[in-house]
């Protein structure tokens, strides 16, 4: 399992993620096949190689009938061909592959008139989708009920289905209505249910053990709405990325961070850090449609491997060079207002700490103060030493190194009354020795359900003590189910 960073420095939006992929590997029809199990009629996809700012990577494009929704880019003029020096594959929802610039006039003709009495056919029989432009609104209850009819794979659809209620919220939230009455502007057209529903898929076909990302690029100026023009960030974008690190792009660069790619990063990233130790395996580029001004339009995702996860256990239990290690830092401070001590700690721990703790003390002359601990990844130990130097006001601290047990780290899903909690779970040897509910699941929550989080945090617990014991009774009985008769006495008769 490798872990993946995103660098955000030209924003983010859900085609430039599904780009990045393709250009790390990921094949195409991981794509293709979740867009023919939600059986939208005429609606394919296509990667080509592409650069920005002198920059190559991959493109990402939603076709409908084998045009790109979006128009044509920049570089390809006011038609739909593509220079020929460029890669360029697209897949329709029924599989079949085909080379841009090697079918003639006829063959054309021929696969338009299919794939329309094909989206006929579809709207005869029932389509959800069928009755909607495909560049119109959608609910999020029509929503729901595209991904329940699809032939998606059950996680992708759950994902899929997480990341669209995520949104739901954030503009229920923004524009002041229940959740119900949102009519998704950006999610509710066909490209930008590809994007969350391909997003799903990849997420699936990777499976990261972990996805950071650094400070996010929003962009600048105004963008067009439903509502009018907006300063950039729109509503849900600022309200999805509450809590993460951001910045303003420079004059001319317009709205670099979509609704639909920060929602990306609220709910699928693991921590907002600068880039962590990896042992770096590869860098894909996935591009916007724009060519940026003084930057390329590109979205980085690193993969690699964590530092330490291949030391063995003993190599851990010995404390020797492969063992986990962390830094310690420590200070005492006596004059930062109660509130500063919160902040410190926001900051330390969205700039990547592993962790931040107070203890009160007596100082000289019976002043009351404040220790505080710091742990981190020694690769971060400057630059986290420097903000908790400049939070905290004091004029010095102290660190050593020091090797630590770490539990492998996984996650799973519970089912409550109040919807799906992710359960974080510590293993040792194979065997689960701690369990906790995602704060932010339950929170979100309970907030929707109108009750406490609390009653929330117990009922995921609670579904995820009855799960773990039914698969160990399922594991106890199949093994039973294999254990050999004992062999009968032998008769000396």
């Amino acid at each position: 399992m490798a872990s993946y960073h995103f660098d955000c420095a030209s924003g983010i939006a859900g085609d430039m993620f599904l780009g990045a992929c393709l250009d790390l590997g990921m094949p195409l029809e991981v794509l293709a096949e979740a867009v023919a199990g939600l059986g939208l009629a005429g609606v394919g996809v296509e990667s080509r190689k592409a650069s920005r700012g002198g920059f190559a990577g991959t493109r990402f494009r939603v076709l409908l009938d084998g045009r790109p929704l979006e128009g044509p880019d920049p570089e390809e003029g006011g038609g739909h061909g593509h220079p020929g020096a460029e890669e360029h594959v697209h897949v329709h929802a029924h599989g079949h592959h085909h080379e841009h610039g090697h079918q003639n006039a006829q063959e054309h003709a021929h696969r338009h008139a299919h794939e329309h009495a094909q989206r006929e056919a579809r709207r005869h029989d029932g389509d959800p989708a069928g009755d909607h432009d495909p560049r119109g609104q959608r609910d999020l209850a029509q929503i729901r009920t595209l991904l329940a009819r699809s032939g998606l794979q059950p996680p992708v659809r759950e994902r899929a289905l997480r990341l669209f209620s995520r949104l739901g919220e954030a503009e229920a939230k923004a524009h002041g209505m229940p959740v119900e009455r949102v009519h998704f502007h950006e999610v509710g057209a066909v490209d930008s249910i590809v994007d969350l529903v391909g997003a799903a898929a990849a997420v699936e076909h990777l499976a990261p053990e972990r996805l950071t990302c650094g400070m996010v690029n929003l962009g600048s100026g105004r963008v067009r709405t439903d509502h009018g023009e907006l300063p950039v960030p729109a509503p849900a974008t600022a309200e999805l990325l509450q809590g993460v690190p951001v910045y303003g792009g420079r004059a001319g660069d317009g709205e670099l961070t979509t609704p639909t790619g920060a929602v990306l990063l609220a709910e699928l990233v693991d921590a907002f850090v600068e880039l962590p130790p990896l042992v770096l395996e590869a860098a894909g580029y996935g591009l916007g449609r724009r060519q940026l001004p003084m930057q390329p339009n590109a979205l980085r995702l690193l993969r690699g491997q964590r530092l330490g996860l291949q030391a063995g256990a003993g190599a851990a239990a010995a404390g020797g060079a492969g063992a986990p290690e962390v830094a310690v830092v420590e200070c005492e401070v006596d004059d930062l207002a109660g509130e500063g001590f919160g902040y410190l700690m926001e900051r330390l721990l969205a700039a990547g700490a592993l962790d931040v703790y107070f203890t009160p003390l007596v100082m000289k002359k019976s002043r009351p103060g404040t220790l505080v601990t710091m742990l981190c990844r020694r690769a971060q130990l400057e630059e986290l030493a420097g903000i908790l130097l400049l939070e905290s006001g004091s004029l010095g601290c102290r660190y050593h190194l020091a090797a630590r047990f770490e539990a492998e780290r996984d996650s799973v899903d519970a089912e409550t009354a109040f919807g799906r909690v992710r359960i974080k779970r510590g293993r040792l040897g194979g065997r689960v020795v701690a369990a906790a509910p995602e704060y932010e699941d339950c929170r979100r929550l309970a907030l929707a359900a109108g009750v406490p989080w609390r009653e929330v945090y117990r009922a995921a617990l609670a579904a995820s003590i009855a799960s773990a014991a039914s698969a160990a009774s399922a594991a106890s009985a199949a093994s039973a189910a294999v254990t050999p008769m004992p062999a009968p006495p032998h008769s000396t008769s």
